[in-house]
C-alpha cells in the first residue's frame, strides 16, 4: 500500500512539469517548400521568385502566421537539371513541407511532378504554362494561366492583325512549354505556320537561325523563349530588316528583355496574364517592401512568388488539420483578391485569369487591352 501511495504523487507531479513545459513550447512552424533554379542557366528569375515568396513569408508571420504557428519556408536549388530537381523535392518530403511551391519552367515542373505526386504532397507553380498537367485531380495547383488559353488568345490576336503566316522561334530547353504553345496556337490560326527550333544551352549560329525564321517570309514572328534569347534574336531580325509583327510571351515579360535587346525591342507585343500598369494599392505596397528589403525593383516573377505565398497562407488559416489533402480541398473552396487581381481555382486546381495584349513603348511594358 505505501508503495502505491507513493506512486501516485509522483506520477501526478510529472504530469503537471510535463504540462508546464508544454505551455513554454514554442509553436511548431508549418514548413513550405520552394523549389526552383537559383543556380543554372536562369538563376537570376530564381532568385527574383525567392525574394517574392520570403516577402510573403515575413509579411503573413508579422501578423501572427498561421492561426498562431509560424510559416518557415524552406529553398533548394533545383540547379535546373534532372538530378537536381529529384534532389531537391526529395529533400523538401523528407523535411515533411505541406506543399513544394515550384518549379522555374514547366518542363522541370513536368519532371517533379511524378515524385511529388508520388508522396501525396501539394505542389504549386506560378510559372508553368504546358497544358499537359491541366486537368487532372491530383495535388496539383497553378496560379499561372495554360498553354489552352493562351493558344486562343494568340490566334485571336493574329487574326484581329490579319496575319496569315507565323514563324515560331522555341527554345528546346523548355519543351514542355514550347511545343504545347506552338500547336495550342496552330490549333485556332488557319494560316500558315513554320518551326524553328533550337536550345539556349547549346552553341548556336544565329545567322541560320535568323534565315530560317524568315524562309516563309512571315507576317508575324513569335517568340517562344526567355528574355535574354528573346533579347538576341530581336537584334538579330532588326539587323536583317525585318520589319513584321512580333510577339513574345510572359517568358520574356522581365526587365532583362530591354537590357538584351536594346532599342530593338520597340514595338514588340508580349502576350501574358500579367498587367504591367497594375497600380494597385496592394501592388504599390509589395514594390516599395521589394526596395526596401532586397534593394530591388518587383518583378512579374517576384510579384507571382508573393502571390502564391499568401494565397497558400489564406487556404492554411481555414485548414481544420494541416495536410496536403486538406489545404487542397481549402484552395479550391477559397477565392482570392491579390496583388496581380483576382484569382479562383477551378475543380482541378487550375485557373482562367484575363490575358492583356502587352506593348514595349519607350523601353517599358505597357497594357494595350484585354485579349
Amino acid at each position: 500500500m505505501r508503495k502505491k501511495t507513493f506512486v501516485q504523487p509522483l506520477l501526478f507531479v510529472l504530469f503537471v512539469l510535463l504540462l508546464l513545459g508544454g505551455c513554454d513550447r514554442e509553436p511548431q512552424p508549418i514548413k513550405l517548400g520552394l523549389s526552383i533554379n537559383l543556380s543554372g542557366l536562369g538563376g537570376e528569375a530564381g532568385e527574383q521568385i525567392r525574394d517574392g515568396a520570403l516577402l510573403a513569408v515575413d509579411a503573413v508571420n508579422s501578423q501572427g502566421g498561421i492561426n498562431g504557428r509560424p510559416l518557415e519556408l524552406l529553398v533548394r536549388d533545383d540547379e535546373n537539371s534532372d538530378e537536381g530537381i529529384a534532389r531537391a523535392d526529395q529533400s523538401l518530403i523528407n523535411e515533411g513541407v505541406v506543399a513544394i511551391v515550384g518549379h522555374s519552367y514547366s518542363s522541370t515542373t513536368v519532371k517533379a511532378y511524378p515524385l511529388v505526386m508520388k508522396n501525396e504532397v501539394l505542389l504549386i507553380t506560378a510559372y508553368t504554362g504546358t497544358g499537359s498537367l491541366s486537368g487532372k485531380d491530383d495535388f496539383f495547383f497553378r496560379t499561372a494561366v495554360d498553354t489552352t488559353l493562351y493558344g486562343e488568345k494568340v490566334a485571336a490576336l493574329l487574326n484581329e492583325k490579319k496575319i496569315s503566316s507565323v514563324s515560331f522561334l522555341m527554345d528546346m530547353s523548355n519543351p514542355a512549354f514550347v511545343v504545347d504553345y506552338k500547336e495550342k496556337t496552330e490549333r485556332n490560326f488557319s494560316g500558315r505556320v513554320t518551326e524553328v527550333r533550337f536550345d539556349s544551352k547549346q552553341e548556336n549560329d544565329w545567322q541560320q537561325i535568323v534565315a530560317d525564321l524568315m524562309v516563309s517570309d512571315p507576317d508575324a514572328i513569335i517568340f517562344l523563349t526567355e528574355a535574354s534569347m528573346t533579347g538576341v534574336a530581336l537584334q538579330k531580325l532588326a539587323s536583317s530588316g525585318y520589319d513584321g509583327l512580333r510577339i513574345a510571351t510572359l517568358w520574356a515579360q522581365t526587365p532583362g528583355l530591354m537590357r538584351y535587346a536594346g532599342g530593338a525591342v520597340e514595338g514588340l507585343l508580349v502576350v501574358s496574364f500579367i498587367n504591367p500598369d497594375n497600380h494597385s494599392p496592394q501592388w504599390l505596397e509589395f514594390s516599395e517592401k521589394m526596395e526596401a528589403q532586397f534593394k530591388k525593383k518587383a518583378t512579374a516573377r517576384s510579384g507571382r512568388a508573393c502571390e502564391l505565398v499568401m494565397i497558400l497562407a489564406d487556404a492554411l488559416r481555414r485548414c481544420s488539420v494541416i495536410t496536403p489533402a486538406e489545404l487542397k480541398k481549402a484552395l479550391l473552396a477559397g477565392e482570392y483578391q491579390t496583388l496581380m487581381g483576382q484569382v479562383r481555382f477551378d475543380s482541378f486546381g487550375d485557373v482562367n485569369r484575363p490575358v492583356y495584349q502587352i506593348i514595349v513603348r519607350d523601353g517599358a511594358f505597357h497594357t494595350v487591352k484585354e485579349l
